[in-house]
């Protein structure tokens, strides 16, 4: 069988092994010509001038645009939700994820900043340099997925900085040396070229036609040398972004081809590697090496960039949208079991807003200014409301706290429940910033080594409290000296009046008066018990430092029995330590945060939908196609397939049976031993009883889908037999 394109899309008259063409009668041929030129559409004709053509132009783009804000995809929910509404929810994505977006690009940019500049920096003092091929070795790490936006910022800077042309070239588009150089001086001379380009388009003979009538091979580097002396540019820089994939004889091959060429075009080259220098030089022959001077630049670990992404993106205080902690949790581990590059992150995030706005009705609420107005609320959403878990939760909390009053209104009332959803916006605010607050003060402190995300879904799901497993900082401050506690008053009071660039989140320095003053005096008190201790040469020290703990010695009947106890403290020490447990009572009452489930209302701005995210990004095709051929019964509902019970049947689909027969096989299957036993199961002597030449059509029909599928492929070792490329 011939080998079947990758986007060869199967019809259902593809696999008929003839056509019969019957010629219509002359009242039929009338027929469909009247009932042709009735459905084709009339001609326009032009009744504009030229001089009005620009102004109808504007008006139509006019009225595209006013049609397309008023057309939405959004569908409306509940079977009766308003077109407002419908439109409120699609305004608020849109509004919404731009924003986030400008920020997630503006820090992807700038966390390739220094490289980007170290390299521009290496290719323009490299220009003197005549003898040798300038080499920049950029040293990506695992994540191979990250290096499309690295190469995308580096054709952009160096273009723009040196006036090069810039290639990037991967080893699938690069098999051998005539495709290499064909990619080569295609994309150099299409870097280059404006409207006054002196080059052509290749012809159909592989002949690159240039404006001063000589025509040369595309793999010929004397077509680029013309167009490069023509444009005053003889500068090319290619970049192999996935070099080590690159047969080494190829690289040696293009390098020697560079440096024969250098007199007339200056080439540049960067290698993106995985793993290391040495690794990458071991490859290389030492007369190639030698063609060579380089540079080795170090990118930001993906770590990092997701770090960044993260703070910014997920748990800026712009977010109008929080990711739950399950959904979280499953993000950032696929990020590092799979490798997974920081696209992929993105995209999922950008999913998960369009999950929330499209399917959620009161994502209403979540509109830029906090302002829903009162009219848009239907009965619909007061009846949604009082069926969420956040809200049976509220109301047992309120009789709790013998509020019954509240809690009648909110069952009974529903003008009093609008007036309380519509005061839901303000302290979702104000919890984001009390949670962004109480994050940013634990991490100001440098205690705890946990990374911000894990903390950040901690905090999500559980709330702060100093005391927790999480973030216990209680015991490790308790330890500290003098010093260490005058420092860390030093850094709180610094992050509160600085804030967090990277969360968004500016300094509350007005509305910390008293916490500010409260850790101003303990400092305060804490120096001047240092200055008094000066005199006596004592440390100053507290009940829970390791100072404090001596080892007693006791002899009993002539036995040595050892205990621990606490040292005696003077009083500078027990106003220490009591200036200690003022700082953690203190530090206690301003950094806390209830979990996010407990809030009325959490699920109008809280997405921890898991499903439709491991559908999309975690698709487990191989496993679906598995089932639906081996029981295709619990898809199709038929009743010939009902008694088969997953084992093999003449009643079964054709590809069913064959898929059967393809588990039973090794890794190459024999296409006249599959086409014998799919005929003894379903010929003359089974329960279906087909006949031979109807029984090859079926054949060869399930054997094409599963072909398409992917589960077989044309053998090259042996003609008459198919490779098998799935074991499930």
């Amino acid at each position: 069988m011939a080998e079947l394109e990758d986007n060869t899309v199967f019809q259902q008259d593809d696999h008929r092994a003839a056509y019969i063409f019957s010629a219509p009668s002359s009242e039929d041929q009338h027929h469909h010509d009247a009932s042709s030129s009735a459905a084709r559409p009339t001609k326009r004709r032009r009744v504009s001038s030229k001089k009005d053509g620009s102004k109808s132009r504007q008006q139509t783009a006019a009225a595209a645009e006013e049609t397309a804000a008023t057309r939405s995809a959004f569908t409306p929910l509940f079977n009766s939700e308003s077109p407002e509404a419908v439109r409120l929810r699609a305004e608020s994505f849109e509004t919404a994820w731009p924003v986030l977006d400008a920020r997630i690009q503006h820090v992807l940019r700038e966390a390739n900043r220094n490289t980007l500049d170290e390299v521009t920096s290496f290719i323009r003092n490299a220009e003197a340099e005549t003898t040798q091929i300038p080499a920049g070795i950029i040293i990506t790490g695992p994540n191979i997925a990250s290096q499309d936006l690295l190469f995308e910022q580096l054709a952009d800077t160096l273009c723009k900085a040196t006036q090069a042309r810039f290639v990037r070239l991967r080893s699938a588009e690069a098999p051998n040396l005539k495709a290499a150089l064909k990619k080569i001086i295609k994309d150099a001379r299409a870097s280059g070229r404006d409207d006054d380009d002196d080059t052509d388009d290749d012809d159909e003979t592989g002949l690159s036609v240039c404006k001063n009538g000589r025509k040369y091979l595309n793999y010929d580097l004397e077509t680029l040398h013309v167009a490069l002396d023509v444009n005053e540019s003889p500068r090319v820089i290619v970049a192999f972004q996935d070099s080590e994939a690159f047969d080494s004889g190829l690289l040696t091959d293009l390098i020697a081809l560079f440096h024969s060429w250098h007199d007339r075009i200056r080439f540049s080259v960067l290698f993106g590697i995985a793993t290391s220098v040495q690794l990458f030089q071991a490859r290389l022959l030492k007369s190639t090496a030698r063609y060579l001077y380089g540079a080795q630049f170090d990118v930001v670990q993906a770590g990092s960039v997701l770090e960044s992404v993260f703070k910014s993106a997920v748990a800026g205080s712009q977010a109008l949208v929080r990711l739950g902690p399950s959904l979280l949790r499953n993000l950032v581990e696929r990020q590092q079991d799979q490798v997974a590059g920081i696209q992929v992150f993105i995209s999922s995030l950008k999913y998960a807003y369009m999950c929330h706005f499209y399917a959620n009705p009161l994502s209403m609420f979540l509109t830029a200014d906090g302002h829903v107005d009162r009219q848009l609320l239907q009965s619909e959403h007061i009846q949604a409301v009082r069926t969420l878990g956040s809200f049976k939760a509220h109301v047992e909390a309120a009789v709790e706290a013998r509020q019954l009053n509240h809690a009648q209104s909110l069952l009974n009332d529903d003008s009093y429940l609008v007036d309380q959803i519509l005061k839901q916006g303000q302290r979702r605010q104000d919890h984001v910033m009390r949670l962004l607050r109480s994050l940013h003060l634990i991490t100001a402190m440098g205690i705890l080594s946990t990374p911000f995300t894990d903390l950040y879904i901690s905090a999500l799901a559980e709330g702060i409290s100093l005391s927790s497993d999480m973030f216990a900082v209680v015991d490790p401050i308790k330890r500290l000296g003098p010093d260490g506690i005058i420092s860390l008053i030093r850094r709180l009071v610094s992050a509160i009046e600085a804030g967090s660039p990277e969360l968004d989140l500016p300094g509350w320095e007005s509305k910390a008066d008293e916490l500010i003053a409260s850790l101003g005096e303990i400092r305060n008190e804490v120096e001047s018990l240092v200055e008094r201790t000066k005199d006596n040469r004592n440390p100053l020290k507290s009940k829970y430092g390791a100072h404090s703990k001596v080892l007693r010695t006791t002899v009993v009947a002539q036995k040595v029995q050892l205990s621990r106890d606490t040292a005696t403290l003077t009083d500078e020490d027990n106003a220490f330590t009591k200036a200690i447990n003022s700082l953690m009572d203190i530090l206690s009452q301003h950094i806390h945060c209830d979990p996010a489930e407990s809030l009325f209302l959490h699920e109008a701005w809280l997405y921890d939908s898991k499903s439709p995210y491991r559908d999309v990004f975690i698709p487990r095709l191989a496993t679906t196609f598995g089932r639906a051929l081996t029981r295709p019964h619990d898809y199709l509902g038929c009743a010939c397939c009902g008694n088969a019970g997953g084992a093999v049947a003449s009643t079964l689909p054709t590809t069913a049976i064959l898929y059967h027969l393809y588990l039973e096989a090794g890794a190459l299957i024999n296409v006249a031993d599959l086409w014998s036993a799919y005929y003894a199961s379903v010929g003359d002597e089974s329960e279906l009883g087909l006949d031979e030449r109807t029984a090859l059509v079926h054949f060869y029909e399930g054997l094409a889908e599963l072909r398409m599928m992917g589960f077989v492929r044309q053998s090259k070792k042996k003609a008459d037999h198919v490779a098998k490329l799935k074991w499930l």
